[in-house]
């Protein structure tokens, strides 16, 4: 087979593999449910932990926000103090369940990327699991990487991502899965992840800032969820190629054999 016709092989079945998941529904699902589950639960979480900055600095920290757009955040977020001081039992328990719902969304996405059967509400305990997952490396990964400087920290960053993405879909999928066969679904989750940062520090501080003046406050959300949706996008399309480079892998293997 010539490499264009194995390139356009590979380029169908990726697209194949992404209509299949309703790759576009998909990702609007998971956009929007990280935007109403887990802003709320950063939102606390950044408020609760100790010696961390609020939310709405950390967003501006990390799109490089100055002027009416860094002030527009502000206003938009409550303060840490507020947010701690309003934190109640039953509130807490309805965020846990909110991000729960954003898990179990992130779950059917890895399923039918590998064709496995749906459980549910039964993989519940392993959603919590990789919530915690998500918590510890938000806090510690700010210490692990601050230590490093120029290309130490591009290397440390992207292992780091690596290694993320490669417990998630093991966590979600309730360890259903081998890590070889995960691991070009995390090396390709990693990369389009990078390139989603890059491309955010660009094009997120005009684009909060233009919504921010026509719309208001509400226009922040508006940049927030669109920013979301296009993250879960690039993860559908990660996913999808990487569950099918493993099944052909595996094919290639046992047709060795």
């Amino acid at each position: 087979m010539w490499p264009i016709d194995a390139l356009m092989e590979i380029g169908r079945d990726w697209i194949g593999r992404f209509i299949a998941v309703q790759g576009i529904d998909r990702a609007m699902a998971i956009g929007a449910q990280a935007y109403t589950a887990l802003i709320p639960l950063l939102i606390v979480y950044a408020a609760l932990l100790p010696n961390s900055t609020s939310f709405a600095d950390a967003l501006i920290d990390r799109f490089g926000l100055t002027g009416s757009s860094a002030e527009s955040v502000r206003q938009a977020f409550a303060a840490s103090g507020t947010v701690e001081s309003s934190v109640t039992a039953l509130g807490a328990v309805l965020l846990i369940i909110s991000a729960l719902s954003f898990t179990r969304g992130m779950q059917r996405l890895y399923e039918g990327a590998y064709g496995l059967p749906t459980r549910g509400m039964r993989n519940t305990k392993w959603g919590l699991a990789w919530l915690a997952v998500i918590s510890v490396v938000s806090a510690v990964r700010p210490h692990l990487l601050g230590a490093l400087g120029g290309q130490a920290e591009i290397v440390g960053s992207l292992a780091l991502s690596g290694v993320l993405w490669l417990v998630t879909p093991y966590l979600l999928l309730g360890r259903r899965m081998r890590w070889q066969r995960l691991a070009p679904v995390a090396v390709l989750s990693a990369i389009g992840m990078t390139g989603v940062g890059i491309w955010s520090v660009i094009w997120m501080p005009h684009t909060i800032s233009s919504s921010a003046q026509q719309f208001g406050m509400i226009g922040i959300g508006f940049a927030l969820l669109a920013w979301l949706v296009s993250i879960a996008g690039v993860l559908v399309v990660a996913t999808t190629g990487g569950a099918m480079v493993a099944d052909r892998l595996d094919a290639r293997k046992a047709t060795a054999a």
